[in-house]
Parts: C-alpha cells; structure tokens; sequence
C-alpha cells in the first residue's frame, strides 16, 4: 500500500500527484498497473541512500572530524585560512565539524536537491547558517571567482565519495577536477590516501558460488555434467561484496598474508592514473588451491598518516580487539581468479593486482612470464555468471538442496514416467532424464534457458524438451510428475518464488488428483529478532557527534512511507541476531489444493522480551514431499533448529525477508496480518 504523507521539506519539491504505472509483478510475472506517487523514485532514493548506517558509524564520524581537525590546525600554523571545501555534503555532517574546529569558510555542494535542503535546514538549526555555504549542485559544475560559487580556490578538501570498491562512485575523477579546478596546489584533502589489500584463498563455500558443479548421486554416478567450458569461465568483472567478519575462519584457507595492492593518493601531489596494474610477490603460507580474492581498504585522513580508517575484517584488522565498527556502507569484497592455482607452502606466487576508472579485478601467476591475457578483466563466455547471481550458482551447488530433489526422483520418477520442471536454472532437475521417459523444461529466463540448453547438449538428454511457448504447450503424453525448483531471477523476497504455481497455470492447464506435484505446500515463516546491527539502518539518527539531525530523520520518515515496503530482503547471516522465540508458521499453501485461493492469517508472536525485539524474519519453507513421513523440506530460512536467546544459522544461499521496527514503540505484544491474494499476486504483511 502506498501511503502519501507531505510535509517539511519533501512538500517542497514534491507536490501531492500520483499515477497509474506498469509494475512487474514477480509473482504473477505479468505488469500490473498501480497507482504510484510521481516522484516515487526520488524518495525511494532518499529513503534508502540516507536512512542507512553511514551516519551511525561513530568511528568513521570521528575519524573524519580528527583528519579535518589536522588540516585546520596546519593552516592556520602556516598564518593561512582554513577554507574548506565539502563534496557531496549529505546532511552537512562534515561541514558543521569544520565550523567546529575553527574553519573560516565552508563551502559545501550537495547536487540531490532534496538532500541539500535538508542540510540547509540542519545547518540552521545548529546555528551554522552564517558559517556554511550550501550549493546543490555536482562538484564539476562549481565556479569559482567572484560573484560565483565559490569566492576563490579552497585549500582543504574533505569528502566521502567511496564505496566497497574504494572507487567505484567515481572517486578518482571527482578528486582529479577538484585539484585541477577547485583547490589550490598546496592544499590538504580528508582522506590524504586509500590503500587496498588483498589475501589469497581457497574455500569450497567461496567457490561454490562462481563455479557450476556436476550432479553426483549418493554412490558417485554421475547423473548431470556442467560442460568444461563453464568451469573454466573467468566470470565477471563485478565484485561480489560480503561482510567477510561472517565468514567462518574454517570456512576458508588463508594461503599467503593480506598484501597491500594499490595506493591511491588523493592529495593531488602525484598524477591520477585512471588505468593500472601492479604485481607483488608473496610467499604461500601452506598448499592449497587458490580460488579468490578477499579485498578491502582503508583510507589515511591525514598528512602524517596517523590516522587510519580501516575496513579490514576481524583477522586482518590492525586494531581488533573484541569487536569491530559494524558498517553496511564499505563492506568487503571477492573476487574470483580467471583460473584456479594451485600453490604450495613457502613458494612464491604473484598477485596482479588492476583498476580502470572504478573496477578492481585480479589474478594469481606461479612465475613472472606475464602476458597481456593476465591483466586482461573477465568477461563471462559461458553465460552461467551473467544469467544467474552469485546466490542462486551457490543454491545449484548446494549438496543438502540436490540431495533433496535426488530423492523425490529416485522416488517417484521411472522409466514410463513424464517429468515437468519449473524454475530457473534447475540444474539438479535435469538428473530426471537419466530415469524417465520424457522431461519438459519450463523455463521462462532466456538467459537461463541458454545455459540449460547447453547442459542438456553436453549430456545428449534426447529425451529433453524446452518449452518455448506456454500458450502453444500440448504434450503429446500426460505428464505424471511435476518437480520445481522454486527459484526465479525476478524474485526478490522469498514468496515472490510463489511465481512456481502461476507459471504452472500459464500452461492454460492445471494438473489432476493423480499428478504428483513436488514441491507440495509452502509455508511462510517467521521469527521475533534481536539484531546486533542490522536494525541501524532503518534506526533514526535524533544527533551524530553532537549535531542536531531532527530535519533528517524528518525527511527520511517522509520518503520512507511513501517508497517502502513493510519487508524487505537481506541476507540475514551476513547480520547476526538471536531469536527471540520459535519461528512461527504465518501461512500454509497446499498447491494443488488451495495454491489457488486467498490464503489469510492474523496472529501474534509468543515472546516475553517484546521491548528488546527490532525486527522479525521471514521465510517460506517448501515441504517437497507432502505425502512422505520425511517430510523433505528445502527452507530459506535457519538451517540448524532455532533456540531462544542463541544466534541464529541462516541458509548462506537464500535472502530472507525482515521488518526492521525502526522508530516503531512496541508495547506488550508483536502482532501481523498476512494475506495472499492467488488471482491478483499480491501479498499484503503488516507487523504492529
């Protein structure tokens, strides 16, 4: 439901208009027209650049303030004014802790006109307003002279234009135009320098999520080849961001020591390069097969570089003692090698190291006989990395979840029997054609469908056939087994994979008494939490360092009402919680027997901590099998049974859906509504 509240701020650049608009709808997969405020992009932009947990980072806040401090104070030592220059100003954080520590001009530009108004409105009511000049536009479209933007060239420059790659947002080129247009030539920039590091590794759960694996039975026959060329693919040039501190020491082998990779000097002392590779040698800790790239930064605030901001995670962090700044901003990242190498204990090996203007990419040699192939960037040829995300090759690839489905085969699939598979990308599926009489692939994903096709070819399954037209569908023999994988590239939060049973109904046909239906029945699941850190996101701000912040938070509430949905999807075991009880079922769908109808719950969540509860999970549980005793069930959700008051184990390889409470005052219980609405696809939760 979308719900229109106008005041403050975003009435003045919004007015109250909406339109009827096509929106996918990923569980019918059909558009739907809704009604949708005009500038609904806008405060969805507000909403989810702004309410997140940059400005609760106290350590980055300080960190800048202490490099911005330094800078103020080296001017002045000098007999010079302090004439500050803030890109990309936000809320006017930075500029106000320079008014504190004595600047004598601040110019501040913020291009988001909405964002900017809110730093005016920030500015005044922390008593700046005389002090800070706020202009919405881009840095690169400043002037500077008289009866211009800026009265002359600053001589501090202090900006956060970073992200996980360090200069993905385009930082190398914001800072170059500064210094040639901007800033005087002896001028100090907040942060001085960023370095990046990188660690070789081998882990099976790392390349589980980039390499596609055959599918084996329990005795070791193999039941469906993944052709070569996939396994030998160097991927994608994009980086697959982590909070990397959740990956389990055991899960992965550290094969040489974390290495400084690349520098880069925003001071302006030294030419920007927009296009580089390095290559430095290190020495392997043990044997091993190297399989990726673990990445992250960190950034000098200072001439003197004594002030560092460190992204690293726990086991590499210089200052790591119990607990580590939790940021969602600047995470960490992977990278997959081109090829995997395999090393061995106390021999050297050479990591090449590469950036363009704002990607990183890698790769690991043996000896120094480079060619111009090694610091080339991958391109996908195989087409697996670019039809599917990292998440789904590592559901492919997960045993416990192939196992699953190997079992209703073996169960329920022989040699007369007419197999339908529904989903994207089922590779376990295809293990049907090796038992039954014919198999039919509804898969609806070109993409998908391309790299299925060349599984089949490489496995000769003649007895494969794709549907490429639903409404032109008409099996030559009745189909007896209907087996999905409840995945779909569109889908965001777990029900929309409820697209399963409406792409079986676009066959214009639905499946008698006697065709057995795997999975059977899905459950919608939730859980009362008590996250570590997730909820900051969605947590108001109130003041940071000091500063009044009541415009933002304002204007945050505003946008969010307007542009949020009441869950939303994140991977929950890269965020830490406990449970605050047990996971409750919400909702129960039998597929063949009311997947079809409007299926409705109200309830409430039995827990005693309600005031300690600032978010509850969601998953749906698909029971494959309904008629077995085993009841063999595929979740999204934890995978180890739950306890009160003990972290929670979720599926790596699922995103789950999750209400952050935010600002909510919960008073003695946790409430929810839930109803989905088979013919229109619309699900409608609401937690109070």
């Amino acid at each position: 439901m979308l719900v229109w509240v106008s005041s403050g701020i975003a009435k003045r650049f919004f007015r109250r208009m909406s339109s009827f608009v096509q929106n996918l709808n990923p569980i019918t997969g059909e558009n739907d027209w809704i009604v949708q405020n005009d500038h609904y992009d806008y405060h969805q932009e507000i909403a989810r650049a702004a309410f997140a947990d940059m400005l609760h980072d106290t350590e980055r806040n300080e960190m800048y303030e202490m490099g911005l401090k330094v800078a103020i104070e080296h001017m002045h030592k000098q007999g010079k004014k302090a004439n500050v220059l803030d890109i990309g100003t936000g809320t006017g954080l930075l500029s106000m802790m320079a008014v504190r520590h004595g600047a004598d001009s601040i110019v501040a530009c913020e291009a988001f006109k909405p964002m900017s108004a809110c730093a005016k409105e920030i500015i005044k009511l922390n008593g700046f307003e005389s002090r800070i000049k706020v202009i919405d536009k881009k840095s690169t479209e400043l002037t500077v002279g008289q009866d211009c933007d800026m009265d002359c060239r600053a001589n501090i420059l202090v900006t956060e234009v970073f992200d996980t790659e360090l200069i993905g947002e385009g930082a190398l080129s914001t800072f170059k135009h500064a210094h040639d247009e901007l800033l005087e030539k002896d001028c100090i920039v907040v942060p001085h320098s960023g370095t990046v590091y990188a660690q070789v590794i081998e882990s099976p759960l790392v390349r589980n999520w980039n390499i596609l694996k055959d599918v084996f039975d329990d005795d070791g026959k193999l039941l469906v080849k993944v052709p070569d060329s996939m396994k030998r693919c160097k991927g994608t040039i994009s980086l697959h961001d982590l909070q990397l501190s959740e990956v389990k020491l055991h899960e992965f082998a550290q094969l040489v020591e974390p290495v400084k990779v690349l520098r880069f000097d925003f001071s302006g002392k030294t030419p920007f390069v927009f296009d580089r590779s390095t290559i430095n040698t290190a020495k392997a800790r043990k044997d091993g097969k190297a399989q990726a790239v673990f990445m992250w930064w960190d950034l000098n605030m200072d001439i003197d570089n004594k002030i560092t901001l460190s992204c690293a995670p726990y086991w590499a962090h210089p200052l790591y003692k119990e607990e580590l700044p939790w940021r969602d901003h600047w995470m960490q990242a992977v990278y997959y090698l081109p090829k995997e190498l395999d090393v061995k204990k106390d021999s050297e090996v050479h990591l090449v190291s590469c950036h363009d203007e704002y990607s990183l990419w890698f790769n690991l040699k043996n000896d120094l006989n480079m060619s111009q192939e090694d610091y080339a960037s991958p391109n996908c040829d195989c087409g697996v990395h670019i039809a599917y995300s990292r998440t789904r090759i590592g559901q492919m690839n997960d045993g416990t979840r192939v196992k699953k489905y190997l079992s209703v085969i073996d169960d329920y699939v022989g040699e007369d029997s007419v197999v339908l598979l529904n989903g994207h990308g089922f590779l376990s599926g295809l293990a049907a054609a090796k038992r039954a009489k014919k198999v039919y692939v509804l898969e609806s994903n070109s993409l998908s469908k391309r790299v299925l096709r060349t599984i089949v070819a490489e496995n000769k399954f003649s007895n494969v056939e794709f549907i490429d037209d639903v409404k032109k569908f008409s099996p030559s023999e009745k189909i007896d087994v209907v087996l999905g994988e409840p995945y779909f590239v569109s889908s965001i939060l777990p029900w929309d994979n409820l697209l399963y049973v409406h792409s079986l109904d676009a066959l214009g046909m639905w499946f008698s008494g006697d065709v057995k239906v795997f999975p059977g029945r899905a459950k919608v699941m939730g859980l009362p939490m008590r996250f570590k850190d997730l909820h900051k996101i969605r947590a108001p701000l109130r003041t940071c360092q000091e500063f009044e912040m009541k415009p933002f938070d304002k204007l945050i509430e505003e946008s969010s009402g307007i542009s949020d949905e009441e869950v939303e999807a994140q991977p929950l075991w890269e965020y830490p919680g406990q449970a605050l009880s047990q996971p409750k079922e919400i909702a129960a769908i039998d597929i063949k027997i009311n997947g079809r109808d409007v299926c409705e719950s109200t309830g409430s969540f039995d827990f005693n901590d309600v005031s300690s509860c600032n978010g509850v999970a969601f998953w749906v549980d698909w029971i494959v099998d309904v008629g077995n005793s085993r009841k063999t069930t595929i979740t999204t959700g934890p995978i180890v049974p739950c306890e009160v008051g003990v972290e929670v184990q979720w599926d790596v390889h699922s995103r789950q859906g999750v209400c952050l409470l935010g600002h909510r005052q919960l008073k003695n219980e946790l409430k929810y509504s839930f109803k989905y609405d088979y013919k229109s696809g619309q699900i409608k939760f609401k937690v109070f």
